[in-house]
């Protein structure tokens, strides 16, 4: 990103987090983000902090915040150093000044002043990375460090194939990233963060069990073959088993759930708000709720023979029954240009599609058939209305 849209992201961000984003400033940020997979962690690292930080009301604690928002900032960094540069270390006396002024940050009066606060904490956190960075000599642990963390991320319109070190093979889709630490990998364990959907072809090593750490689950195997998706910008996160066992750890009920070939368990990303009385009242003219668990067999399609859940590893374009405003993100991610539905109308309908080599304008033309609607493609976007 340049440095205009990386401030504007930011600034976005402290809004939403205030509560002072109004809907198109939330669109915006979005948009940011599907475009800029690697921006996820950083997001939910800040949006993590400033959410502990308000938990149940208390404020009694400010060192060891203090301390939870400094060990996050090396985080923040590593995800950086894989594009190009890698953490020097700080001293400890910077890193005291730091945490002293961080916590001034956060005295109960300057909290009143919400948006403000937050653009100085993430303010403060990139001028430490920049700090960090920047400290001169060192240059063995620098190089050091920059071989220790290695990441993979797909921009919207592009798939690729990675081999991890102990001979694992993941497919990533669009719009993806796929982290691990070199130095600890294949040690005991073998480790790795997703954001977004990835296929795993494992490696079996029972003396190794393989994990992949997602946003609301936990996947732990030994070796076998599975898909799992869970983009930040999601209502839902699932994990589709076609060989082999897994076990999966559901983070916010630390619940364990063991799947079996050709089974799938959906997650909701969001956990639904107690309804108000004039909710339930209105209840039965709304929308079905996404159940939090849905475990249920994984059943190919009749007329495509395929199962739905991997096709994309396929090069196909696949959905069934789902909204315009769902297949308008699969849309998205699949050729890379920004999709914007302008006729609210639209956004509920549903389609059923089976794509391989068309081009954009041969799908939307295709799906328009069964139920009409316009668009006009640009250069980078197109408008359904």
């Amino acid at each position: 990103m340049h440095n205009e849209n990386n401030q504007r992201f930011w600034n976005l961000l402290s809004k939403k987090l205030a509560n002072e984003a109004n809907e198109v400033e939330l669109d915006e940020l979005k948009s940011i983000l599907v475009s800029n997979p690697n921006l996820h962690h950083q997001a939910d690292l800040i949006t993590e902090m400033w959410e502990q930080r308000f938990q149940n009301g208390s404020f009694a604690d400010e060192g060891a915040y203090m301390r939870h928002v400094m060990k996050y900032k090396d985080e923040f960094f590593a995800e950086e150093s894989n594009q190009g540069g890698a953490p020097e270390f700080i001293n400890e006396d910077l890193e005291d000044k730091k945490a002293s002024f961080l916590l001034s940050l956060f005295s109960r009066e300057s909290l009143r002043t919400n948006r403000l606060t937050i653009i100085s904490l993430v303010t403060l956190i990139i001028g430490s990375i920049g700090a960090i960075y920047f400290l001169p000599g060192k240059k063995n642990a620098v190089a050091a460090a920059k071989q220790e963390f290695s990441s993979v991320v797909t921009k919207n319109g592009n798939r690729t194939k990675v081999v991890l070190p102990d001979g694992s093979q993941v497919w990533l889709n669009a719009g993806s990233s796929l982290d691990y630490n070199n130095s600890t990998f294949n040690k005991d364990l073998r480790e790795v963060s997703l954001d977004g959907e990835a296929y795993f072809d494992v490696t079996r090593d029972e003396s190794k069990p393989f994990i992949i750490h997602t946003k609301k689950m936990d996947i732990k195997v030994i070796g076998t073959t599975f898909n799992v998706r869970s983009y930040s910008d999601e209502k839902i996160a699932e994990a589709a088993l076609i060989k082999g066992t897994i076990e999966v750890t559901l983070k916010d009920r630390d619940q364990k759930l063991v799947l079996k070939p050709n089974e799938k368990i959906t997650v909701a990303n969001e956990i639904p708000k107690p309804e108000t009385k004039t909710e339930k009242i209105t209840a039965r003219s709304s929308p079905v709720p996404v159940p939090q668990i849905v475990v249920k067999e994984l059943k190919p399609n009749a007329t495509y023979n395929i199962i739905g859940e991997i096709a994309w590893t396929q090069n196909k374009l696949y959905f069934e029954d789902e909204t315009l405003e769902h297949i308008g993100t699969l849309i998205e991610r699949w050729f890379g240009k920004k999709v914007t539905i302008a006729n609210e109308s639209l956004k509920t309908v549903h389609y059923t599609g089976n794509f391989e080599n068309e081009t954009m304008e041969e799908v939307l033309s295709y799906l328009k058939l069964s139920k009409s609607f316009n668009f006009r493609i640009g250069t980078d976007n197109v408008v359904i209305y």
